[in-house]
């Protein structure tokens, strides 16, 4: 079930709202006695407003004492946690999620710098994580924001970075149109991700393109080299022949977009799907190099 979140939950409203009243109510008090008792004015002055004053110094001191020491404290926290997913080898756990969930996302979902995710793919995520003894908080989603912000960010300079930094560029639009240009990139992708990767495309290729293997994992890739959008075709193809070629689940990829019909067949097949933008950040990350 999604989680909803309501703008009025924070109760400092509450205690913001009271403290104005009071403040107010004073004001009205003092420029009472201010224009009908000057003398009592100053007596409440001397004796009551300056000391509260004094005290009201003295706390909103220790407020932000308090303050900079809890942000220090959660600051070393979420470093030890970034640090402990990255040498426990979760880092790729982590950026698979990304990579596969980040653009499921509709309105409400939790987003950052164009990602965005169902809030049931979070509960999954922190599931994961907590068994394999990460210890995150059940009661919200602080700390996943935390992981999946960093990972992200760091996804995005990286990006920025391959961007700027190398001067060679390739263009998509100078693919072969057959594919198999696409699909030799492939090959190289994955193989940098560390599959064992292959091209079966071709005449009879039975709705496959590319396969990938790791641990034991196959993975069957339709690699589709359009100017238009990729349609659920496609999909229903790399679904069919998922059991044709023994593979355990179906990706398609292409340089260009799908319809909306396509993302929703992929979902309820479990089909995962690679855009043209996704594509790019994973060639900068794995293969640093720039397609445009």
């Amino acid at each position: 079930m999604a989680r909803k979140h309501r703008k009025n939950d924070d109760p400092t409203d509450d205690i913001v709202s009271a403290i104005t009243g009071i403040f107010i109510l004073c004001a009205l008090y003092f420029g009472y006695l201010y224009y009908y008792d000057i003398e009592n004015f100053w007596y409440h002055v001397t004796y009551y407003v300056l000391p509260a004053l004094g005290l009201i110094s003295i706390g909103i001191f220790s407020y932000v004492l308090y303050l900079k020491k809890r942000f220090k404290s959660e600051n070393r926290k979420s470093d030890n946690l970034i640090e402990k997913i990255k040498t426990g080898g979760f880092e790729i756990t982590v950026n698979n999620f990304i990579d596969r969930f980040g653009k499921e996302g509709k309105k409400g979902s939790w987003e950052h710098r164009g990602y965005a995710f169902e809030w049931d793919r979070l509960k999954d995520f922190r599931d994961i994580l907590n068994k394999g003894g990460f210890g995150l908080v059940t009661d919200n989603f602080k700390d996943v924001s935390i992981i999946l912000k960093h990972f992200i960010d760091a996804k995005e300079r990286n990006f920025l970075n391959n961007g700027i930094l190398n001067n060679t560029s390739h263009k998509f639009s100078d693919l072969n149109k057959d594919g198999s240009d696409l699909e030799h990139l492939i090959v190289r992708l994955y193989n940098a991700m560390g599959y064992v990767s292959k091209r079966t495309g071709g005449s009879g290729d039975q709705g496959s393109d590319v396969i990938a293997s790791k641990n034991g994992e196959n993975i069957l890739i339709q690699a589709k080299c359009y100017n238009g959008s990729v349609d659920n075709k496609s999909v229903q193809q790399a679904s069919a022949a998922l059991a044709y070629h023994g593979c355990n689940r179906a990706v398609v990829i292409t340089n260009s977009v799908f319809t909306p019909g396509a993302v929703a067949l992929a979902k309820a097949n479990l089909v995962e799907l690679i855009d043209g933008e996704r594509l790019k950040k994973m060639l900068a990350e794995y293969l640093q190099e720039v397609w445009l």
